[in-house]
């Protein structure tokens, strides 16, 4: 029952938090969300081969599942940014179902239960949920893959029909993450070795035949086509510096575990952990006990098997983004609750009052900012991830319509825009929003503006020939002179030019302007637009100064 009402109070902060932010929160879901709007306008449009051109050719990389979940669910009820959340929601929401049956079908429902609380109060889990993205269908995909793999060795008699949903949890997978590789692929080959080595009463080899046939219908044609895209943008991400806590190294790697304990698993969740494992040492050394059946060693190193690979590479790349690992909470709750039901821990009750406190506390600092909302910036306080009380804060919300009024009243639908600096609303997909959602309420098929980030500090030393030259084949040129961002993850190093770069586009014949206004739910930040000379824009041009 606590389990129950924890799922069900995350989702009602959720739904109230997603409520406050109308606009994306990063460029990560700004760009999903453009992206899924497009989708579900073509979809109720009826043009349905130009939205799967679109899915097949248009994804760049990235796998398309959460457009396919989104879509049909955006078209149906509405299109708009928190419609679309609801979709990870409910992704989340199902993920926590599977848990449960999984970890019930090796252990017991009080395992299930304590699975699922480890699952739903992780932080970076909850961050990745309450957005739109990649993770949320991910954590379905790989949650139902454990349970049919259990299925198949703890219920011989139901096999008939559990290849489908082994298969459908597969090819979801692979359409949600290039990351399901590292997580299915040794979890799969653990699963088939110890299917036939330790007669777990798996079914024959026509089980994980038609499951992986399945598998590949479902996601094949997608890789036939962009396989080249998703490994080259797989190294991109990979290689990622703005979330990295350094190279591959001891220190790192502590650095690494610091973050986890804090942001991926949380407090109370690892203080709880740290107990089960002192319990189940008890059990095995001391009382030498065999707490686990040959069943639940096998479906634990499993868990392994899918977990401990993603942890790998992650620790052995640049990017220490914790959201990127966070699918491997599944397998670790799965083991927790079976290690907490076998060593008595979740059967004491001294020791589920325990727990109860841990897991209550942890609850109480994730949705204790969606009470007490905050009234100004804060720092999230790690740059791969977010302290527990600080994972459902409100972020700024910037409103670009004042760039689209202004493209309009000079006779520009879709103009080329280039900008200058950066940040969490500061973005190209964030700049594309308004064309987006004006086109979605209008039900025209005008594109959004071209948008190109003129120089970050990963590019080197700013050459500012290259930069004006760039800025001059643009129509509009936006800039926000006096904004810093995000210090933590080097955004004042993108914003460092932004006001030379705004007195050099003033004195510079190319260009008018510039038309100042303001955006911010917090400070109002002011962003200054320059526009081309060769366009015919209505004198003293002004906007609303505060959107």
């Amino acid at each position: 029952m606590f389990a129950v009402v924890t799922v069900t109070v995350i989702l009602v902060a959720a739904i109230r938090w997603s409520l406050a932010h109308p606009y994306g929160i990063h460029w990560d879901e700004a760009g999903y969300i453009n992206e899924a709007f497009i989708d579900a306008q073509r979809l109720q449009n009826g043009m349905l081969i130009k939205l799967g051109g679109r899915i097949l050719l248009g994804s760049w990389g990235r796998p398309p599942a959460y457009r396919l979940l989104g879509d049909p669910f955006l078209a149906v009820f509405g299109i708009t940014t928190t419609t679309a959340r609801l979709v990870s929601l409910g992704c989340f929401g199902l993920s926590s179902w599977f848990i449960y049956l999984a970890t019930s079908r090796i252990g017991s429902r009080i395992a299930g239960a304590f699975a699922v609380l480890v699952f739903c109060l992780s932080p970076e889990v909850i961050s990745a949920s309450i957005f739109f993205g990649t993770d949320a269908p991910l954590y379905l995909a790989t949650s139902s893959m454990l349970y049919y793999l259990f299925k198949s060795w703890s219920a011989p008699s139901e096999h008939s029909m559990s290849w489908i949903g082994l298969g459908l949890a597969i090819g979801l997978g692979f359409l949600s993450k290039t990351s399901f590789f590292v997580i299915a692929l040794p979890a799969l080959a653990f699963w088939l070795v110890a299917s036939r080595w330790k007669k777990l009463g798996a079914p024959g080899w026509a089980f994980p035949l038609k499951a992986g046939i399945l598998a590949l219908l479902v996601a094949g044609p997608w890789w036939l086509v962009n396989i080249k895209g998703a490994v080259a943008y797989g190294k991109y991400a990979r290689g990622f510096v703005r979330n990295s806590l350094g190279p591959p190294s001891l220190m790192t790697w502590i650095k690494w575990l610091d973050t986890v304990i804090q942001c991926l698993l949380g407090h109370g969740v690892s203080i709880l952990i740290g107990f089960v494992l002192i319990a189940c040492l008890l059990q095995i050394i001391i009382r030498e006990k065999t707490i686990l059946s040959p069943l639940q060693k096998s479906a634990l190193s499993v868990c392994v098997c899918a977990g401990v690979p993603i942890v790998l590479t992650q620790l052995s790349g640049t990017n220490h983004l914790l959201r990127h690992t966070s699918p491997a909470v599944i397998p670790l709750a799965i083991t927790v609750g079976v290690l907490g039901d076998q060593t008595g821990w979740a059967r004491s009750w001294a020791a589920i009052t325990i727990s109860g406190m841990l897991f209550g506390a942890q609850l109480l600092m994730m949705v204790y900012p969606v009470v007490f909302p905050n009234t100004e910036p804060v720092d999230l306080g790690v740059v791969n991830g977010a302290l527990p009380w600080r994972t459902m804060v409100r972020f700024d919300q910037w409103d670009w319509r004042a760039v689209r009024e202004i493209g309009k009243n000079c006779s520009v639908d879709s103009p080329k825009v280039s900008y200058l600096g950066g940040g969490r609303e500061f973005n190209p997909p964030a700049i594309q929003y308004p064309w987006v959602a004006a086109a979605v309420s209008t039900r025209a098929n005008s594109r959004p503006p071209d948008v190109t980030w003129l120089w970050r500090y990963e590019d080197g030393p700013l050459d500012w020939r290259k930069v004006m030259d760039s800025a001059a084949q643009s129509d509009i040129v936006i800039t926000a002179p006096h904004y810093v961002g995000e210090v933590r993850i080097k955004e004042d190093w993108d914003n460092q030019y932004n006001s030379e770069f705004a007195e050099r586009l003033s004195r510079d014949p190319r260009f008018q302007g510039p038309i100042r206004f303001h955006v911010g739910r917090f400070e109002p930040v002011a962003v200054a637009v320059f526009l081309n000379r060769t366009l015919v824009c209505p004198p003293d041009q002004t906007v609303s100064t505060r959107q």
